[in-house]
């Protein structure tokens, strides 16, 4: 089946950002705020209310409560953004978060990460692995916190997990990675034909690239759902990742969307390939923590 005429939108969408990205290496906040347009390819989801919070003295910005109105009050997802750790904010994905949330039956915590050059590697991962830990001091079970994210905050979804448990912390209900960014090193997915980043995130250490870690150290994590594209630039590191989770006993789930492109999912209410992914996975996300 072709794609539909609405998915349109996320090719546009990235072509209006890169016609105005201004060049500003030593000031990335203009080419920041050009990439937060990203947000116009979702429609703003209907009975979800947001909050912003600080969620601990060392965390450098809010966090942002998304809470669905008809949401259990019990059950958690953990939301980390992509933007290749360099982009990306609380605005950027907070409308693609609020469908996720609703369609999962649950609240959300996104995290407001901090970004390179200024913090590099591992700081994104400390300060989501820091969310984790915060939710889990309010009192939400860990069997009931699902770990999510797209691109780069889609490798989060299986790093923060590695981290907690490496930490001593009890391992997450869930983990849902859109479009996974994997392999830092981009040495194993030949769909993305990039430099390595490894002077800045971390090369090939497990907790920045999941892909290379231990088939004994993947086998602690929890069921895993892969959302890709078939004209995704990352498809490889989704897929890869998969093979590696399934041959360690992981339970996982991957979609590929022939077609789409890379988180396509940013199309949520605006196209039925997105629309239809994020219900699909909010199912899935409903049996395995019980929302």
């Amino acid at each position: 089946m072709p794609p539909s005429k609405e998915s349109e939108i996320l090719a546009n969408t990235w072509r209006t950002i890169t016609a105005n990205n201004p060049t500003t290496p030593d000031n990335p906040t203009l080419e920041r705020l050009v990439y937060d347009h990203i947000s116009t390819a979702s429609t703003e989801p209907t009975e979800v209310t947001y909050e912003d919070i600080p969620i601990d003295s060392d965390h450098r910005g809010p966090a942002k409560w998304v809470k669905p109105t008809k949401a259990s009050a019990a059950h958690v997802l953990l939301f980390c953004h992509g933007g290749g750790y360099s982009f990306g904010s609380l605005d950027s994905h907070r409308k693609m978060c609020g469908h996720f949330a609703k369609a999962c039956g649950s609240l959300a915590l996104m995290i407001d990460y901090r970004l390179t050059p200024e913090y590099p590697g591992p700081a994104a991962l400390d300060d989501c692995v820091s969310g984790y830990r915060w939710l889990l001091d309010q009192g939400f079970e860990a069997k009931k916190i699902v770990i999510i994210g797209d691109s780069c905050g889609g490798g989060l979804a299986t790093t923060v997990p590695l981290k907690a448990i490496r930490d001593g912390l009890p391992s997450p209900g869930a983990a849902v990675a859109l479009s996974p960014w994997t392999d830092v090193q981009c040495e194993t997915s030949p769909s993305l034909t990039s430099e390595p980043m490894h002077d800045v995130l971390g090369a090939k250490d497990p907790i920045i690239s999941p892909v290379y870690a231990s088939d004994d150290e993947l086998k602690t994590l929890p069921p895993h759902w892969i959302s890709i594209a078939g004209y995704d630039m990352l498809r490889d590191d989704g897929t890869r990742m998969a093979e590696r989770l399934q041959k360690a006993g992981v339970e996982t789930v991957v979609k590929t969307a022939e077609g789409m492109q890379h988180v396509f999912e940013f199309m949520a209410g605006r196209a039925p390939e997105a629309d239809e992914s994020i219900r699909v996975i909010g199912g899935w996300v409903r049996k395995q923590i019980g929302s």
